[in-house]
């Protein structure tokens, strides 16, 4: 390939060379990729520029690195209704994956001003303060950051946490049934917390996905601000036809007729 054809910039051509082999089907699913210093041989590039290069195959979901073993391709993403309240556990299994979790942080405090408004609490009442890294077939996937209205999440306080889904505990300990739930999603970058835990490079695209859970009874339940792995989770939601949310009744325009 001689890069002296093209304006564009190296990194990027050598990243679309690789995205064709990819998807031509060169690689397979869960193949080791080549290590940077293969491919520095093999284009006559420095490290820098191969580095940006494999930096858009990570941010496209096609490459994923797994801590002391090396970069693999991956094809399969897990894909998931934000519509939908699910929990964790249940999403993995209809991947066909094995959940499972590592609780970082239980422990009883008292609500900030902005929680308690939140949560509708009182002054008196505390939250159940739990941080879990989710694991998918032994990869880190997500950081749960939730709180929970302790007289409510009081009855499994000393349930097993790792190896069970809260939203499952709650169903078999409790009289306790969940309703709807408010979510937002925004992107956010790795920082040192996300790479540590995630094993991802500071700086990776990730969700940060804010939801907010009532019980059927119309209480607050939970508040959570869970990050999401981008390249490896996917949120899929299907719209209504436009017609239904628009009134074409007295458009002030005629555009029949009309020269352009």
């Amino acid at each position: 390939m001689d890069f002296q054809d093209k304006p564009i910039p190296k990194y990027y051509q050598i990243y679309e060379e690789l995205v064709d082999e990819i998807r031509s089907g060169s690689f397979r699913e869960g193949d080791r990729f080549p290590s940077d210093t293969e491919l520095v041989h093999r284009y006559g590039v420095s490290r820098g520029t191969i580095r940006e290069a494999l930096k858009l195959l990570f941010q496209q979901g096609y490459l994923v690195r797994e801590q002391g073993k090396g970069t693999f391709v991956t094809y399969r993403k897990i894909e998931q209704d934000p519509d939908q309240l699910i929990g964790f556990s249940e999403l993995m299994r209809r991947n066909n994956m094995k959940p499972a979790a590592r609780v970082l942080e239980k422990q009883v405090i008292e609500p900030a001003p902005k929680l308690m408004q939140l949560l509708r609490l009182q002054p008196d009442e505390k939250v159940v303060r739990i941080v879990r890294l989710r694991y998918g077939d032994d990869q880190p996937l997500i950081i749960e950051r939730s709180f929970f209205d302790f007289k409510l999440f009081e009855p499994l306080l000393d349930k097993d946490l790792e190896n069970n889904s809260i939203f499952d505990l709650l169903y078999r300990h409790t009289y306790i049934k969940l309703g709807d739930a408010m979510q937002r999603i925004q992107a956010i970058s790795a920082g040192k917390s996300e790479h540590d835990l995630l094993h991802v490079a500071l700086g990776t695209p990730l969700l940060l996905i804010k939801r907010l859970i009532k019980t059927s009874a119309g209480e607050y339940f939970q508040y959570s601000e869970d990050v999401y792995r981008s390249d490896r989770i996917n949120f899929a939601t299907q719209t209504v036809p436009y017609e239904k949310t628009h009134d074409f009744e007295g458009m002030p325009l005629d555009l029949t007729n009309k020269p352009w």
